[in-house]
């Protein structure tokens, strides 16, 4: 997935969206959504946040910014961050707080 066009249409497919419904969710038309697919137009950083939402997938996912180490590994990473993206603000911050306070522990650290 070279381009931004091709990265939202992969991950409109990935959460099973018709161009129709997912324009309807970012509040654009089909035709605006199908220029942007298309390498032809540009979203706006807003349009681009808001496709971000809809597709559940961070801005940079579809800028192609990812970066490697911050990929899931394994299935156990891929669950727990799957989940933290289900919660809300500040279920947000408490998981994070308790993984932080895991990760302290060496108990819970692998050895490096």
């Amino acid at each position: 997935m070279d381009s931004l066009g091709e990265r939202i249409v992969y991950y409109r497919k990935r959460v099973n969206l018709r161009q129709k419904d997912l324009a309807a969710a970012v509040g654009i038309s089909p035709s605006v959504l199908n220029y942007y697919e298309k390498n032809k137009r540009e979203p706006t950083a807003l349009v681009l946040a808001n496709l971000a939402e809809a597709l559940n997938v961070t801005g940079d996912a579809l800028l192609g910014l990812e970066h490697p180490d911050l990929i899931a590994q394994n299935k156990n990473e891929f669950q727990t961050l799957h989940a933290i993206r289900s919660l809300n603000r500040i279920g947000q911050k408490i998981a994070l707080d308790f993984i932080t306070s895991l990760a302290k522990a060496p108990k819970y650290t692998e050895k490096k």
